[in-house]
């Protein structure tokens, strides 16, 4: 697909949601840096035009270079014709993610499957409207587009938990992960411009915090693992109690609210979020109850064994590393998302407190 065919696409995308007696319409720009003018219009009058950025595939590190480019030729056009016309980018697909970005700066964006969003002040005009949510024209083999999945869950943790520099073999080795895996990744995080990295050299610098948040919305943790509720009647305490004595040889770690407590405690835990190889002989050698409403407890079977990875220890309990933690809380529900939050500004103040160097 042409940039000029995704353009009348998802043109046409836009014109469906319209209502009746509105119209788009495609022109040529006088302007070289410029691809084109969308002009919206009402019973042939004009209502708003748009300068269009034409994109046929976009990243995040795109984006966040657009908007400086949009900037500046918006200064310079203002200052040669007095035109104000506010951007658009126009592309065959968004990731939810990108749209997220391109909403938080205000630049209104159409791509091609139908995914839409208009904006503007003078006249006040919002059009939103969803399409795919997946790029329906990506073929089989290609480049990772999401931090769900085994390999994922590994190289995040060792990206958050290790401080730069890195080589991919090395990130490999400490993740696990094959070296295949650890290339595809680096080069998606790369272009999503959540790390940089020298041509052919090191990992230099990862955004760690929105990296986390990034796994947590493509694998929130009540979708990645096979969890079952449970009731303790005496309260959550109880259970960390009774973890604290347990000599059951079950492998297992508290990850949640409870594993903030020894940096960063929000609020009192209510809720307490365990990992275990075998939850169910967990919750017998600790005498827990299973419910369908109503839990205080949750276990889960962790579908990465990441989550007994760089673990400690607080009230004769093991706890999982709080990057782990911070995950599971952001894509948690209720408040469990503020209290992630909370937590990565914790850690974000005290990087020597629980992220380490790689050990050549």
């Amino acid at each position: 697909m042409s940039e000029r065919d995704l353009l009348l696409r998802a043109s046409e995308r836009l014109q469906a949601t319209l209502p009746a007696g509105w119209d788009v319409q495609i022109t040529a720009s006088t302007h070289p840096e410029v691809d084109a003018n969308l002009k919206l219009e009402r019973f042939g009058s004009p209502v708003l035009t748009y300068r269009v950025e034409t994109k046929r595939t976009i990243t995040r590190a795109d984006v966040l270079s657009l908007l400086g480019k949009q900037r500046y030729i918006t200064e310079r056009l203002a200052r040669q014709t007095d035109e104000a016309e506010p951007w658009l980018l126009a592309t065959r697909y968004l990731s939810r993610q990108i749209q997220d970005l391109l909403r938080e700066r205000d630049v209104s964006y159409i791509d091609a499957t139908g995914n839409i969003f208009i904006s503007a002040e003078k006249p006040l005009v919002v059009i939103s409207e969803r399409g795919a949510t997946a790029d329906p024209w990506r073929g089989v083999g290609r480049p990772t587009t999401s931090l769900n999945g085994l390999p994922a869950a590994l190289m995040v943790r060792a990206l958050a938990d290790y401080t730069p520099p890195l080589t991919v073999p090395e990130l490999a080795k400490v993740a696990g992960a094959s070296i295949g895996a650890a290339y595809r990744l680096v080069d998606y995080l790369k272009n999503e411009g959540l790390l940089s990295r020298v041509d052919r050299g090191p990992i230099t610098e990862v955004d760690w915090p929105e990296l986390l948040r990034r796994w947590s919305q493509d694998a929130p943790v009540l979708n990645a693992n096979s969890t079952r509720g449970f009731l303790e009647p005496r309260g959550v305490d109880s259970v960390v109690q009774k973890l604290g004595k347990t000599t059951s040889p079950q492998r297992y770690a508290v990850s949640g609210s409870l594993a903030t407590q020894p940096y960063a405690p929000y609020a009192e835990a209510r809720l307490g979020l365990i990992y275990a190889e075998d939850p169910m002989a967990l919750a017998a050698d600790l005498g827990l109850r299973p419910v369908e409403s109503g839990a205080n407890v949750i276990l889960a079977a962790p579908r990465s064994p990441v989550v007994f990875e760089r673990t400690s220890t607080w009230r004769d309990i093991t706890i999982v590393a709080p990057s782990q933690a911070a995950a599971d809380l952001l894509g948690g529900p209720g408040r469990n998302p503020a209290e992630g939050e909370f937590l990565l500004d914790w850690m974000k103040e005290n990087p020597d407190a629980w992220r380490r160097q790689f050990d050549r």
